[in-house]
């Protein structure tokens, strides 16, 4: 019975923090979402700007391209990691 009770007790630590990871992959997954209907946004935007050649300002599509590649590719790395994350943080530069 003993073994019950520190299981239970266990189990309501553990299951908050595994909703908070469960709940920050899915907002990650959303702005992933987001990020590639911007891409799209901005290749509607791109061609229209290509129909209209007397604008005087010009904006970089390549370069918000280029930065949602990024942010795309950042969010991506930290939800698969190339190799396991270590569970506690360790000091670097300890005395």
């Amino acid at each position: 019975m003993r073994h019950m009770n520190t299981l239970c007790a266990l189990l309501l630590t553990v299951l908050p923090v595994l909703q908070c990871q469960a709940s920050e992959k899915d907002e990650l997954a959303l702005v992933m979402r987001q990020l590639e209907q911007l891409q799209a946004g901005l290749d509607r935007a791109r061609v229209v700007a290509n129909q209209n050649q007397d604008a005087r300002f010009y904006f970089d599509y390549q370069q918000a391209m280029r930065d949602i590649a990024t942010m795309k590719q950042g969010i991506s790395t930290y939800l698969e990691p190339s190799r396991a994350q270590p569970t506690t943080p360790t000091a670097v530069n300890a005395p």
